[in-house]
């Protein structure tokens, strides 16, 4: 696990400026619309208006920075031409495939939330539910981890919704430990690093305004692509193992 945090860190550090510009064209625009409704739009509407525009941002554009961030990664371990507008050309010829994959993820993650959610309504006893959502929480992650590089099968090697997904479990068999542990790892760094700035800005209230907001959450946004690096990379492993590849010079 250290190696591959180290070299998914050693991989955005050394690319940080294309990774901040894919990841900002999406996300820069998405983050100024949605704290100017928190800042300056009605009360009533602002929070409504601000998580539709984060769920609509997160399901339909959100795949566009993830296939153009994998194949940037594909080109750079293949010793090609890197250049933004080269690699979100790619991405985006990759975009609906990701987009159908990532919508039945998505919807799969809901229901299985709603269906969790509904437990404690339907007055069933606090042990049963509890232990009726600690199921769902597992089968969840178990799939997550199952299927941690199915994006990387449908923008690199044009998997669909109906065969990325066997492509992706035969890729991770005998890696999913690592995976779990690797997202694990990351998903504590981030969150711990959100969990400092917000309490920053309940005690240094003056800090707290938009400009301030609209950074932190670009710099979260691009913190993000951490994990599909390292899924990339334990794609990447896998596919070469199975099928060594010649990387040009």
């Amino acid at each position: 696990m250290a190696a591959l945090l180290g070299e998914t860190f050693r991989i955005l550090g050394s690319h940080l400026y294309l990774f901040t510009l894919l990841s900002l064209t999406v996300w820069l625009p998405g983050h100024v619309v949605r704290h100017y409704l928190e800042f300056f739009g009605s009360s009533e509407e602002s929070g409504a208006q601000s998580l539709r525009l984060v769920v609509a941002m997160q399901v339909v554009f959100d795949p566009l920075v993830v296939s153009s961030v994998l194949c940037a990664l594909g080109r750079i371990k293949r010793g090609q031409p890197l250049g933004y507008l080269i690699v979100l050309a790619e991405g985006m010829a990759a975009w609906g495939r990701l987009f159908v994959v990532r919508f039945i993820i998505n919807s799969a993650i809901a229901v299985m939330v709603l269906g969790g959610l509904a437990i404690p309504s339907s007055g069933a006893p606090g042990l049963a539910a509890a232990s009726v959502l600690l199921v769902l929480a597992s089968v969840l992650l178990v799939l997550l981890v199952r299927f941690a590089v199915v994006d990387s099968v449908v923008v690199l090697e044009g998997g669909n919704a109906l065969n990325a997904w066997r492509r992706a479990a035969q890729l991770t068999a005998g890696r999913r430990w690592v995976i779990l542990w690797t997202a694990i790892a990351l998903f504590v760094l981030i969150f711990g690093f959100a969990m400092v700035v917000g309490q920053l800005f309940r005690v240094q209230p003056e800090l707290n305004h938009f400009v301030t907001r609209v950074l932190v959450d670009c710099v979260l946004s691009v913190s993000q692509s951490l994990f599909t690096i390292a899924f990339f990379l334990v794609y990447w492993k896998a596919r070469t193992a199975a099928a060594p590849e010649t990387v040009p010079a």
